[in-house]
């Protein structure tokens, strides 16, 4: 009955996982001016190789490019939302302006009217995002008279997360008749199992003697596209090739 003998309940450790991998990042950031362990697009690095056409470092010299062509051009970019912040105009007008990073640097972005509110729910402060738009020529009032300039102007927001199941039709594994080895087999069945996932996979198999290249469309397996996957392709020198809707 000693009330000291009574045992406790051991506090359950705090959970960890993304969150606080962003939250170190980002203390990193604020401490030296760079990340250290790691960059928070990591994780998105097929979607930056194979879905970005520029880095955020280059948009302000494509739309100069643009201006001096007068060349309407689609560009496709994607970071982390740094900062993010809602106000309204002069006249009235909600608007709100968002600050997107990647390796290279970063882009402000202003929305206005019903672009403020078609894309607000993406604004989020350490968000990854997918945005599709269009360098084109605008008109804007100045000094009581039209002036047209190329601007870039978003036509989609995205999570860059969603990218792969939005945009990718199938994955092809590039293998050639001199890797081929029951070991070979064997270490390319179990990495295809590890990463079974919704994407329809396909073989292109080269022959270097024959110059034959067959392709074999797997009916039994699917994969997932994960940075694992891709650095285990990698590691066995297997080339690769995506199939975009």
């Amino acid at each position: 009955e000693a009330e000291e003998l009574k045992p406790e309940r051991p506090e359950i450790p705090a959970m960890t996982g993304e969150e606080d991998i962003l939250e170190k990042l980002k203390y990193e950031k604020e401490l030296v001016g760079m990340y250290l362990s790691s960059h928070p697009l990591d994780t998105y690095a097929f979607e930056m190789e194979n879905f970005t056409t520029c880095q955020m470092a280059d948009l302000k010299t494509i739309i100069t490019e643009c201006s001096t062509t007068k060349t309407k051009t689609k560009v496709n970019v994607a970071g982390f939302i740094t900062s993010a912040s809602e106000g309204q105009t002069k006249t009235g007008r909600p608007m709100s302006r968002m600050v997107v990073e990647d390796y290279s640097g970063s882009y402000e972005f202003a929305f206005f009217g019903k672009d403020h509110e078609t894309f607000m729910p993406y604004q989020k402060v350490n968000t990854a995002v997918f945005i599709e738009g269009m360098i084109e020529e605008q008109s804007f009032m100045k000094k009581g008279a039209t002036e047209k300039e190329m601007v870039f102007n978003v036509k989609n927001i995205m999570l860059l997360g969603n990218v792969i199941e939005q945009y990718v039709k199938g994955f092809a594994i590039k293998i050639s008749t001199p890797m081929l080895s029951p070991e070979f087999r064997t270490k390319l069945v179990k990495m295809i199992k590890r990463n079974k996932g919704n994407v329809p996979l396909t073989m292109f198999l080269y022959d270097p003697e024959k110059g034959w290249n067959i392709e074999f469309l797997s009916r039994k397996f699917r994969i997932a596209i994960t940075p694992q996957f891709i650095s285990e392709l990698e590691e066995m020198r297997i080339g690769y090739q995506v199939s975009k809707k």
